[in-house]
């Protein structure tokens, strides 16, 4: 019976082990595509959930009268509504969503009932919000005051949509959110309303 030579047994061990080289590297390169794979999906989900907190506190504005709990206010930087829907807590409440400046830049932050804090960390460039009115025009600021010898129904206190927009690291954000409530301050709540009950 003949075993294998020195020759053969090198070259087996030299083709056994690019074999392992080759397949050691092709599972550094899946583990490293699946962790890219993880980090873009867990930053698709962020995303995603970010700008639905967005959409659900200005979505569902609400306009008071400005004595009470007002209306949405806003300007290129800053956006107050009264929402149903504040991120934390229940019930009706003022919050603030706002272009904060950070070590890193620009960043868009949150204030309300139960948290405050960064939701989108930036860094950010040209963050700012716009408003549109009824007639689809875009205003950087939104502050509807009713002239004391006006109607209060006739002045509409909220926006149709609300824009927000920045460049980030990864493009161009652009949220944009139609105010679904009616732009009117209710009837029931002005002083002209009651004797229509």
């Amino acid at each position: 019976m003949r075993g294998f030579s020195l020759l053969e047994a090198i070259v087996t061990l030299v083709v056994v082990s690019l074999i392992v080289t080759v397949l050691m590297q092709a599972l550094a390169q899946s583990l490293d595509m699946r962790e890219r794979l993880v980090r873009h999906q867990r930053q698709a989900r962020t995303a995603a959930l970010q700008e639905q907190w967005f959409r659900d506190t200005v979505a569902s504005s609400l306009s008071d009268l400005p004595d009470a709990l007002g209306h949405l206010r806003g300007d290129t930087h800053r956006l107050e509504v009264l929402t149903p829907v504040p991120l934390l807590g229940e019930g009706m409440a003022r919050v603030r969503w706002e272009v904060v400046k950070t070590d890193d830049g620009l960043a868009l932050g949150y204030s309300g009932p139960g948290w405050s804090g960064l939701v989108v960390q930036g860094p950010l460039q040209d963050a700012r919000f716009a408003y549109m009115d009824r007639q689809g025009g875009w205003q950087d600021t939104w502050a509807p005051e009713v002239p004391e010898d006006a109607d209060p129904g006739a002045v509409p206190m909220l926006p149709k949509m609300v824009r927000f927009q920045a460049t980030t690291t990864r493009g161009e954000l652009v949220w944009l959110v139609p105010v679904r409530s009616d732009p009117y301050v209710p009837r029931r709540l002005r002083a002209d309303g009651y004797d229509a009950i």
